[in-house]
């Protein structure tokens, strides 16, 4: 039976992205968990310590580890695991760091020791890391190029997902008697493990995978069930060409060490620099903070409702991550940048101030609530998504695994000191810096070196393919004329059209019916429509690029 190859033929591939985002649910909802349970009385009871008047807190060191360590198994779990995704496949791979994952959840409610529930969290993290690693490979190898950035941001958009039902559940349980308050979130971790293991057993495998071992059937196959098409389409033959071209280049340039990817050939070591400082801007602006500890924080600074304040926060956070796969095509990945970490400044700022004045007021209270939403909504939209967009589109195509490893590595490196050295920053007590709501001078200022640092560094790549961003860079001096580039493949075709509808004005040649057909998406472009690109052009300033 004939297949529709319409629109339709996109689900797949839609589906299984979406799909795999599920892992960046498990990953959210593992965040935003222990900022609950760490206010939770019967945890301190099980886990703290016990003050004169009776009242039981959690050392800081202790939130220190719980916290911090779930990052060093993320970073061990990233840099472990890719191995196995290209020897066994991206499927397995993910299955197995789902596995992992439930081992982690099982020692945590297994026994009722602070040594067990921390290497539980390790555990927890390193199968994390595998899931993450992974699972946007996965989706970037089985997405068509005009989706593949919606896809990719969407699996940051599960993550704030996850955190919300976390915050959600753990308000649910959080009175309850006993320590099934905070046993009962620890224990729905499995659900999203299970759900995971039982879906990838039934996806198809990424073609690019088989390609790489010869399997060139199994990879049509694949890539017919992914794209709708019948095997023998023309244009699975093409894509899967494609594939081989691309294998080829990178055989040819034999096998790889980490230390190419800090070679200046290619502008490979500008690039790494971006990677690596965009994703630890990503931490610096002080997200984590209210995302591990914000629930204590905020319990800590006299709002009796910081359960239902956190759940708003996470609540925002998902809301604003929505319109962010829109405005990342629309805006840049450069300029939506900009913007995200400018708002990050000055809200962050705004509650330093007013605490650093007022401290210990209703309205320092009412201006940390409401500028902290603020805050989130303008990370969660215009500094999240638009990282990791721009991180996974920036290294060329020899370095691109490795180079993308090595910044996510940075980002969980930052992930971990932060974690680790924020409750001595914010807590009171001896060993403490005591600093409460001026951390956010420190969050603060480093949204506004973030901003500094994409305007002059980061280049935009809007709407080029891969290949295009390696001739952006090779070409465009500086990152602040990047985003006038264009493509000598797209400035030829102009000048064609150009040209063929002159002759067509002076009689020379009859090119009314002329057409330019894009394989990729079956689109259609008349010449009235390729004459639109000049003025365009001259618009944004192409025509004065060196």
């Amino acid at each position: 039976m004939a297949r529709s190859f319409e629109k339709g033929s996109l689900v797949p591939s839609i589906v299984i992205g979406a799909f795999t985002t599920i892992g960046g649910i498990l990953y959210g909802y593992d965040t935003g968990l222990i900022a609950g349970i760490l206010a939770m009385e019967p945890f301190k009871q099980q886990y703290g310590a016990q003050l004169p008047d009776g009242s039981w807190y959690l050392p800081s060191s202790k939130k220190s580890l719980f916290v911090s360590i779930l990052s060093a198994g993320l970073f061990c779990g990233a840099f472990s695991t890719g191995y196995l995704a290209d020897v066994r496949g991206r499927r397995m791979g993910l299955i197995f760091g789902s596995i992992i994952f439930m081992i982690g959840v099982a020692m945590q409610v297994a026994r009722t020791n602070a040594v067990l529930f921390g290497g539980g969290r390790f555990v927890v993290g390193f199968g994390t890391g595998a899931i993450s690693s992974i699972g946007p490979l996965y989706q970037a190898e089985i997405a068509p190029k005009h989706i593949r950035g919606t896809i990719t941001a969407g699996y940051h958009t599960a993550k704030t997902f996850g955190v919300l039902l976390a915050a959600i559940v753990n308000n649910s349980t959080k009175d309850r008697g006993g320590k099934s308050a905070y046993l009962i979130p620890i224990y729905i971790q499995f659900i999203w493990a299970i759900i995971l293991i039982s879906g990838f057993a039934f996806l198809p495998e990424s073609p690019r995978y088989f390609m790489k071992y010869g399997k060139r059937d199994k990879a049509r196959q694949a890539l017919a069930r992914i794209r709708h098409r019948d095997e023998d389409d023309s244009l699975i033959t093409s894509e899967l060409d494609e594939i081989e071209a691309s294998l080829e280049i990178e055989q040819s340039a034999g096998d790889i060490s980490v230390k190419d990817c800090f070679r200046r050939e290619n502008k490979q070591l500008y690039r790494l620099i971006l990677g690596m400082t965009v994703m630890a801007f990503s931490q610096l602006v002080g997200v984590n903070f209210i995302k591990y500890f914000g629930t204590d924080f905020f319990q800590q600074a006299g709002i009796t409702n910081s359960f239902v304040i956190s759940m708003a926060t996470n609540l925002v956070s998902f809301s604003m991550t929505l319109p962010a796969l829109y405005l990342i095509e629309r805006l840049g990945r450069r300029t939506f940048l900009i913007i995200g970490y400018i708002g990050s400044w000055v809200t962050q700022y705004i509650i330093a101030i007013v605490g650093l004045v007022a401290a210990d007021t209703d309205l320092s209270r009412k201006i940390l609530v409401s500028f902290s939403i603020l805050y989130i909504a303008i990370e969660s939209a215009g500094v999240g998504p638009p990282s990791l967009v721009i991180v996974g589109e920036t290294f060329p195509l020899r370095t691109r695994a490795k180079s993308i490893a090595i910044s996510l590595g940075c980002d969980y490196i930052w992930n971990f000191i932060i974690a680790l050295s924020t409750p001595y920053l914010v807590d009171s007590g001896p060993g403490n810096a005591n600093l409460g709501s001026n951390v956010f001078f420190i969050w603060g200022s480093c949204s506004l070196f973030g901003a500094i640092f994409v305007y002059i560094w980061v280049y935009e790549t809007k709407g080029l393919t891969l290949e295009q961003i390696d001739e952006l860079y090779n070409t465009v001096p500086f990152a602040w004329h990047s985003a006038g580039f264009v493509p000598r493949s797209l400035q030829a075709e102009t000048d064609l059209i150009l040209e063929l509808d002159k002759a067509n004005k002076t009689g020379d040649m009859n090119v009314s019916d002329l057409e330019v057909s894009d394989a990729d998406d079956a689109s259609v472009l008349s010449v009235e429509g390729i004459r639109e690109i000049p003025a365009q052009s001259q618009q944004q300033g192409w025509s004065n690029l060196p």
